[in-house]
């Protein structure tokens, strides 16, 4: 902490923080270091790519004989637009079979630029009610910002009342005169469910022009674990050619930076000239633009083809385990957030991303922190209020055995807390919960 007196700014700042810890919302200051050093349950590195030592060998030899590594030279308006910029783009084009693609520095940006641009005056956005905060803050600063509207998250019902009731408020999409944006998430990543992507689509075609429609899918959480070669949800379910524009972010499965959004050469065209989030970054650096490709190619290999259904197994080994070592804790105590309907529009699929409800999310972080294990707790208003959690996801880099003690640990601490609320009347649990844990 400094020693030098508050200014006005400081002390404004601080003062927030205070009321942080007095709502008991914690606080993820840049400089604090989880502890690691048991497995990972936390991460978003799903398929744990970088851990393949051919892999990691493969990357060093592909960057050691890249013709340019550093720099970037400048924005993509300027001079960062170079011949390995257009070959990128170029490549996902093949890649995923679309009319265009787009680079950007991450999927924050890409969102950024793509919602706080592209929607037109007149326009109207559609999204389901639990997208990401990116998605969120370009809505923002778009033109489209008054006339967006939620509808209940997966509910196709309520997205059809609501689809219904905008093309009654605003003719002119009927009209063919301004465009209807919906936007989804292909897997979503706070709740580990699926999203009713062709019921969705169905809906779209039935009700709204074709001209005045522009579905949007966000497959940050897909990429890489879905589909042939890992390309995400939309190529699993056959259904890429009903959507217009989509997200594809290279952070998670993938395990590198950069975003590639897939959309129509009058759109590349438009965001390249006036999405002010795109035209004032400095464009990538020779260096992500090869690890791009590489890490791309790497989860399309037989190694990631392996770990892909390692971790189907293993996120069904977690689910029955937690289940089977739970069936006696209360559900208010700790529970998978909207287990039964997480997988109703999974298709046989399994998301590894499982949220473990708590009302003591803190506590639980911090009794997993002292086992080793970079847990984090999730309160509001980063997650809705009766909804604090844990969020676990399984990765391709653990093992069955890993599973197994982490599902320990979990009851163990379940136990205590049941310890804890019923004081003077111990339950059954509380006395027997230690040893029903070699049943699993």
């Amino acid at each position: 902490m400094s020693s030098h007196p508050l200014s006005t700014l400081e002390t404004s700042m601080a003062a927030s923080l205070e009321a942080r810890r007095r709502h008991g919302i914690p606080r993820y200051d840049a400089d604090i270091v989880y502890p690691s050093h048991t497995a990972d349950f936390f991460s978003n590195d799903y398929l744990s790519i970088g851990n393949v030592p051919r892999i990691r060998q493969s990357f060093i030899d592909t960057l050691s004989r890249a013709p340019s590594l550093f720099g970037s030279t400048g924005s993509r308006a300027i001079s960062g637009t170079t011949s390995q910029h257009v070959e990128l783009e170029d490549y996902f084009v093949d890649q995923f079979d679309v009319e265009k693609a787009m680079i950007f520095n991450s999927g924050y940006m890409c969102n950024l630029t793509f919602f706080g641009y592209a929607p037109q005056e007149g326009d109207v956005i559609l999204y389901d009610e639990s997208i990401h905060a990116s998605i969120h803050d370009g809505i923002r600063i778009g033109r489209a910002r008054d006339h967006a509207f939620a509808f209940a998250h997966n509910c196709v019902s309520d997205f059809e009342e609501k689809l219904k009731q905008i093309l009654k408020d605003y003719p002119a999409i009927p009209s063919g005169l301004s465009t209807l944006f919906v936007v989804i998430e292909s897997v979503y990543s706070m709740e580990g469910d699926f999203a009713p992507m062709e019921e969705i689509a169905d809906l779209v075609e039935k009700y709204v022009p074709s001209k005045s429609a522009h579905i949007v899918v966000d497959e940050a959480h897909s990429l890489g674990l879905y589909g042939p070669g890992g390309k995400g949800l939309l190529r699993e379910w056959g259904i890429a050619k009903r959507v217009h524009t989509v997200i594809f972010p290279f952070t998670k499965a993938v395990n590198f930076i950069g975003c590639v959004m897939t959309t129509t050469p009058t759109i590349y065209q438009y965001l390249s000239n006036y999405g002010r989030s795109w035209l004032f970054t400095t464009s990538l650096p020779h260096v992500d633009l090869v690890g791009i490709k590489f890490c791309f190619e790497a989860v399309q290999s037989e190694e990631a083809n392996q770990l892909r259904k390692k971790v189907q197994d293993l996120s069904h080994l977690f689910v029955k385990l937690f289940l089977e070592s739970t069936y006696d804790i209360p559900k208010d105590v700790m529970s998978i957030v909207n287990y039964e309907s997480k997988d109703v529009h999974a298709r046989g699929l399994i998301a590894p991303v499982f949220p473990i409800r708590t009302p003591e999310p803190i506590a639980l972080q911090g009794y997993l922190n002292k086992l080793g294990y970079a847990a984090k707790g999730l309160v509001y208003p980063g997650v809705p209020k009766g909804t604090e959690r844990i969020r676990v996801v399984i990765h391709g880099g653990n093992t069955e055995d890993q599973v197994r003690r982490f599902v320990k640990s979990l009851r163990v601490w379940a136990v205590q807390q049941v310890a804890l609320t019923t004081p003077t009347a111990p339950s059954r649990v509380a006395h027997e919960g230690l040893g029903s844990l070699y049943k699993l």
